[in-house]
């Protein structure tokens, strides 16, 4: 397991240096879990929080973390839990979400941490629920994610509430009532660092760390961001790590091409219906494309905010009711059997109320919703079957000897002309696997396919 540099913070010392703060996983919502379970305080526990890098990109790698603090929604009840709280911090390369079952408890263990110095500091809050943490000696921040460790001293019992933002991954884990429960937590407690600048600017490379930019931040993009969709002056971004919108964009983009590095543009607040850059500048397109990121991705159940502002489509749709959608009361029923909503922001303007078709759009956020804006949609045709199912060998017949064939071809030993991987797609899951050897197998023993 991988070891983390970590410092002991203590309500004792303050820093004198002029200093700056961010603050992160800035939600209204309320949990009791972390970073202290007050309601099983009175048995020691251990809780460990993960932020991600893209909730700290106003953070230089190279400063120095001097404080803090947590807020909770019950001061008095923190104050009077009593015992001793040990705070430290480590540096991640990223965040690794610990795995849960269908409880919500954790199998996994606790991330390693390096203790390099122990101070305690008892549980504290003033009036306006901020409980501040002042460190014994300055945490140098190498960038990527931070790893808070929090163990503490048994104390009274108390029903306690931190704000945080609620995530998607589990990257909270608490352990509380007795030695060894460990359970995630998807809400991530609200925190302010206090730290002294160091280092160089942090650099925006990713789509996800413009998105976790404060309202009217100004950036600068280093990545490779992919166009997904050009559109009466909306130009949609994929990458690796997420999605983005750049509004009032003069020109034309082709879709996949990879915008050249260094374009500027200002981070608008997250309001309905996109995630928003304005005022960019210096936008051209390389003369790289990525036909891969730039696809449409098909989309089978209820999409979460994570997908905001992607490029996708439905396969075989018909909206909940004839003629035209145009009012957000029409719908979509993914095959997970979930609604996915309609805007009244439509950018085709006709549609067939007696036929299917695969409907192409972005997803945006209406009325609180996830929903799809349509920007075109064409007829859906049934896949026609080509060959005869397991016949690898192209034999004209299903034998044994096809799973010979089968067999040759998953290890290399054959190449197409010699077989029909289509044929050869036995279990119809789009691949040709072992599994498929397994489906033509049953096939052959029990004369009907599954």
């Amino acid at each position: 397991m991988k070891k983390f540099l970590t410092l002991i913070a203590v309500a004792a010392m303050a820093f004198a240096a002029q200093a700056a703060e961010v603050t992160v996983a800035d939600g209204t919502t309320t949990g009791e879990y972390a970073p202290v379970y007050g309601y099983n305080f009175e048995t020691d526990q251990h809780n460990q929080m993960q932020y991600p890098a893209a909730e700290l990109t106003g953070i230089a790698a190279g400063s120095e973390i001097t404080a803090l603090k947590f807020y909770t929604s019950t001061p008095d009840a923190v104050n009077a839990l009593g015992g001793t709280v040990r705070v430290s911090l480590g540096n991640m390369e990223e965040a690794t979400p610990w795995g849960v079952d269908g409880y919500g408890y954790i199998s996994g263990n606790l991330l390693d941490a390096e203790v390099t110095s122990v101070a305690t500091v008892a549980p504290a809050a003033d009036a306006d629920g901020v409980w501040t943490i002042t460190f014994d000696a300055p945490f140098t921040y190498t960038g990527g994610a931070l790893l808070v460790d929090v163990q503490t001293v048994a104390g009274e019992y108390k029903s306690t509430y931190f704000y945080g933002k609620e995530m998607d991954s589990y990257l909270v884990m608490s352990t509380y009532g007795y030695a060894g429960t460990k359970k995630g937590q998807t809400l991530l407690p609200k925190a302010t660092f206090t730290y002294e600048a160091g280092g160089e600017e942090p650099g925006i490379a990713t789509l996800a760390q413009a998105n976790a930019l404060e309202d009217a931040a100004e950036f600068t993009f280093g990545g490779d961001a992919v166009v997904t969709v050009c559109k009466n002056g909306y130009v949609f971004l994929r990458d690796e790590s997420g999605y983005g919108m750049i509004e009032d964009v003069n020109g034309t983009f082709e879709n996949g091409q990879v915008l050249n590095q260094g374009w500027t543009a200002t981070k608008t607040t997250i309001v309905e219906p996109w995630v928003k850059y304005t005022n960019a500048a210096n936008l051209t397109a390389s003369g790289v494309s990525n036909s891969a990121l730039a696809a449409a991705q098909k989309l089978t159940e209820a999409p979460d905010e994570t997908m905001l502002n992607a490029y996708v489509y439905i396969e075989n749709a018909l909206p909940s009711s004839g003629g035209m959608p145009m009012l957000p009361q029409h719908y979509f029923t993914l095959p997970d059997n979930s609604k996915l909503y309609v805007t009244d922001y439509l950018w085709a303007s006709s549609w067939d109320a007696n036929g299917n078709y695969n409907v192409y759009g972005v997803l945006c956020k209406e009325d609180g919703k996830v929903k799809i804006d349509i920007i075109g949609f064409e007829p859906y045709e049934e896949p026609q079957p080509q060959g005869l199912r397991g016949d690898v060998n192209k034999s004209g017949d299903v034998t044994i000897a096809d799973v010979t064939a089968l067999i040759d071809y998953l290890l290399g030993v054959v190449d197409e002309p010699d077989v029909d991987p289509v044929a050869a797609n036995c279990n119809l899951d789009d691949k040709v696997s072992i599994a498929d050897v397994t489906a033509l197998i049953d096939y052959l023993l029990n004369k009907t396919w599954d």
